[in-house]
């Protein structure tokens, strides 16, 4: 097949377009907060932050991957972002054959979340992964994605199928968009105790606390 042909079976079928080109300005690696990156059932504590990098550098973490516990493809992984962005598509690289997720349903802005959760939440947007290892991108439904400032991905399942469970393995994830002047962070608010004078009935008098 064409890569034409290829992008066009790709997006019919598995909702995924080809990666071909690379503008750095759009990689939202760089405002991804790596050290707040968690995930929860994955096999090597920790892996999960080394699959996010620019892409540039997307062939030198081969030899790491994602992976889930064994007979166990589920996988919840939490990104936080260092300002507000807007993501226009996802990446995801698996492994070739059943390791590699086959789908994925993303939360908007759920701190703290856990399988049991979104048990019960409904995804901002889920798609339905090729398999393979191919460089693919989806699409994202960009009204919905807007002033993200965390985003959780689910990966419900692999293509190893349920008859026969094994290990999701994840190799590179990424996401192209925006970020904006919208920093996240915590504002520290001091506030000053003052004494409040109550009345004491005579003019020019008041009875404020005492000891300040």
């Amino acid at each position: 097949l064409t890569t034409g042909a290829r992008s066009n079976r790709a997006h019919q079928v598995e909702c995924g377009e080809l990666h071909d080109s690379y503008d750095e300005s759009n990689d939202l690696a760089q405002y991804i907060r790596t050290d707040g990156v968690t995930c929860l059932n994955e096999a090597v504590p920790g892996a999960c932050q080394k699959v996010f990098r620019p892409r540039r550098e997307r062939g030198e973490g081969d030899d790491v991957a994602l992976r889930s516990y064994e007979d166990d493809p589920e996988l919840l992984i939490h990104v936080p972002f260092t300002v507000a962005v807007k993501i226009s598509s996802l990446i995801i690289v698996g492994e070739p054959g059943g390791p590699a997720p086959a789908h994925v349903r993303a939360f908007v802005n759920q701190d703290g979340i856990d399988f049991s959760d979104v048990a019960g939440l409904k995804p901002v947007q889920e798609w339905d992964l090729a398999e393979g290892a191919a460089e693919l991108e989806y699409p994202t439904l960009r009204a919905k994605f807007q002033n993200v400032s965390s985003i959780t991905l689910h990966v419900t399942r692999n293509h190893g199928g349920e008859a026969d469970p094994c290990a999701t393995y994840i190799r590179y994830i990424a996401f192209k968009g925006e970020g904006t002047a919208n920093r996240r962070g915590i504002v520290d608010a001091v506030y000053e105790l003052r004494p409040v004078p109550k009345s004491t009935g005579v003019p020019g008098e008041s009875l404020g606390a005492q000891g300040f």
